[in-house]
């Protein structure tokens, strides 16, 4: 994988580009389908001065670089679901979300220095290889019916990407807190929250400043979750 050679070999701010992945990796150890020459499959290794005291809110904020690169590049449509996915809604609206694409963050050593990997669905088309994949997912040639360069793309992914990070240390919480909110595709929706062997139910309400998923639950109050998967309620 992209991180895995990123975490062993690159230095900082270098970038890795794979034109296919044999050892792809996504959140929680799921695999990530990674066909040849189609896709985007990306890592770049940061390194900050010093630990960031925000350092949770960094995949979120990724989330947040990947959708102002997509909105560059003409797409519409797409919107971030916590914690790290990059989905389309479209008009069919949030309860059949599409995944157009994936972060995964590894830290190294100290926590000063991260790997971030992006994957994108960019001109993948359904086909035989494509029958494993789990759940609804797309690709941009699908939604714009040509092609995409991905050579752009990638050029708007880390324009975005390295602004972010070179502010990130210096984060002010209330313009991230609203940069969430514009691409947050949960808020207010009806969601369904594993966590751990526990299911919670209730209505999606942002993030904390900590990047933790805000619920209200049907009993009138209110938690948060650091690490779960969510599904949207029909």
């Amino acid at each position: 994988s992209t991180n895995r050679w990123a975490l062993q070999h690159a230095q900082c701010a270098e970038v890795c580009l794979a034109e296919q992945q044999t050892d792809e990796r996504g959140r929680r150890g799921r695999q990530w389908q990674s066909p040849a020459g189609v896709n985007v499959y990306l890592s770049l290794r940061w390194c900050f001065a010093s630990v960031p005291q925000q350092l949770p809110l960094l995949s979120l904020v990724t989330g947040i670089a990947v959708a102002e690169a997509l909105a560059m590049c003409g797409v519409q449509g797409h919107g971030l679901k916590w914690p790290n996915d990059i989905v389309f809604s479209g008009m069919e609206g949030p309860a059949s979300l599409k995944k157009l694409g994936g972060i995964l963050l590894e830290a190294v050593g100290t926590l000063q220095q991260v790997v971030i990997g992006i994957g994108l669905n960019v001109n993948m088309l359904p086909d035989a290889n494509t029958t494993s994949i789990d759940q609804p997912w797309t690709s941009l040639r699908s939604l714009q019916g040509k092609s995409v360069e991905r050579n752009t793309l990638v050029a708007a992914l880390l324009s975005r990407l390295v602004e972010h990070l070179q502010a990130f240390p210096n984060l002010d919480n209330a313009q991230f807190q609203q940069a969430w909110q514009d691409w947050d595709v949960l808020a207010q929706r009806s969601i369904r929250v594993l966590a751990g062997s526990e299911v919670w139910e209730g209505l999606a309400d942002g993030v904390d400043s900590q990047g933790q998923l805000r619920l209200q639950l049907n009993n009138g109050l209110s938690k948060v979750f650091s690490s779960a998967d969510v599904s949207v309620r029909m």
